[in-house]
Formats: structure tokens, sequence, C-alpha cells
């Protein structure tokens, strides 16, 4: 019997990557905020009390979550959540984002690397992290993600908006990024459940590029016309990008950017 997987936020973006890369492998049962998509629940943030009765009567054994909402009732969620998971045989992989680290764009960060963020969305969710793995320790995975694409994600239906429409397009050619590739997402969520690993990992290439040339790429990638691009520059050489460094994950689950831009098309 296929073990059953609680996906918090499934109808967003990263919630369709994890359907596509678990649904052959894990039952999954989706959540969404605005309707109960099929074969799930309508669950909001805000509803703590509406999440225990649905993790009682499902019993899962693996819980994701990309769910939204507003950060205090997101943290309120996440500890109900821990708490109700907590010393049983159960895990939580917890959705993050690089953003955890842009205080200090300096350089790329590793895994091992104590978060640094600035920003209330990147202090948020370095303190649900925290959170989370004060309650949960091993059962917990976190999967911090760096920007995320596909050929039809919101960042490529934005380019072509703009392309069509000659609106400026504001690109940051100051940033050095790496990106992750939606289809990796799944792809490492199931091997990570499979191989019973634990604690954070950096999902997405293992090289850098510069931000308004990997858009220009993506472009030309998928005979986008240019859109106006706008340079916001500050002069300064920055990076925002989390590398993987995890020895666990083997050789052919790692992209390069030249492997999203192929993915693309």
């Amino acid at each position: 019997m296929k073990k059953k997987v609680l996906l918090l936020g499934g109808n967003s973006f990263v919630g369709q990557s994890m359907i596509s890369g678990l649904e052959y492998s894990y039952q999954i049962i989706p959540t969404a905020g605005h309707h109960a998509p099929e074969n799930g629940y309508q669950l909001l943030a805000e509803e703590p009390d509406k999440l225990l009765e649905i993790l009682a009567y499902e019993n899962p054994e693996i819980v994701i979550s990309s769910i939204r909402g507003d950060y205090p009732s997101q943290m309120n969620f996440h500890k109900t959540l821990a708490n109700w998971l907590s010393g049983k045989q159960k895990r939580l992989l917890y959705i993050s984002t690089a953003n955890v680290f842009d205080g200090d764009l300096s350089k790329p960060w590793a895994e091992h690397d104590p978060p640094m963020p600035e920003s209330d969305y990147g202090s948020f969710k370095r303190d649900c992290e925290t959170m989370l793995g004060n309650i949960l320790e091993n059962q917990l995975i976190i999967f911090r993600l760096a920007a995320v694409w596909s050929a039809d994600c919101p960042r490529v239906q934005q380019l072509k908006r703009h392309s069509q429409t000659k609106e400026p397009y504001h690109t940051y050619p100051d940033y050095n990024i790496n990106v992750t590739p939606a289809g990796q997402i799944g792809t490492y969520a199931k091997y990570v459940l499979e191989n019973n690993l634990h604690g954070i990992f950096h999902v997405g290439t293992t090289d850098t590029v510069n931000y308004f040339s990997f858009e220009k790429m993506v472009c030309e990638a998928l005979n986008i016309n240019l859109p106006q691009f706008v340079a916001e520059t500050e002069g300064t050489e920055s990076f925002f990008a989390i590398l993987p460094t995890r020895k666990e994950i083997p050789d052919d689950l790692q992209m390069t950017v030249s492997d999203v831009l192929s993915a693309l098309i």
C-alpha cells in the first residue's frame, strides 16, 4: 500500500511540482486555500483546528507544507502541525526559501551556513524553520528553493506579457543567481523521502548565472522577443544563490543552469 502524503498548498506552483514527482509512488491528499481540490480539502493557514481534524482522519505518514497565509497564522498553523507530528513515526517536508540569506549577498550559501535574513519574508521563514526543528528534530526535512522556473511558470508568463505589451521590464544585472527547475522539486522529494534523509536541502542548480543574462537566455530558448529591459543596478556584484552541497544526493539528480535551459524547451 502506498504511503499517504498530506500536501498543504497543493494548488500552488510548488505544490503541483510535488504532485508531478510523487503521485505514482505515494497517495497524495491535497489541500488548497480557496476550494477543495479533487480528493482533498479546503484548508487555510487560519484554520489549525480544521488541520487537526484532517490529520486525525487521514493519519498521513508524511506531510508536505507549502501553505500560504499571513505570518502569525502560518507560524501558529505550523506549530500545531509540528506538535501533532512530534514523537510519531511521521515526517514533515517544509518548503522554505533562499530569502533566509537575503541579509548578506556577498557569496553563495550552503546548507550548513546559518541563515542571515533581512527581509520580513526571509526572517519569518528562518523563524519557522527554527521552531519546526526544535519540535521535530530528525523528523523534519527543509527544502530551500531558489527561483523556480518552468516553461509555463509565472516568471516566463511575465516575460511573455512584457514582450507583447512593450511595458518596461525591470531586471538586475548585478545579481548572480542559481535557479530551481520545477521538475527537480518533486524528484528531490521522492529521493529524500525514500532514503529516509532529513535536515536541510538546497534544491537548485550547482552553478550560478547572471540574473539579466539568464532572463535573456530564457527568452532565446522559448522564442520570446526580448522585452524592454530596464536595468536596476548599484554597481556591486551580489549573489542571491543557495548551492546544493549535501553528498547524499546523487549526481543524476543535480542540475546546472545549462540543464535548466534545456529542460525549458
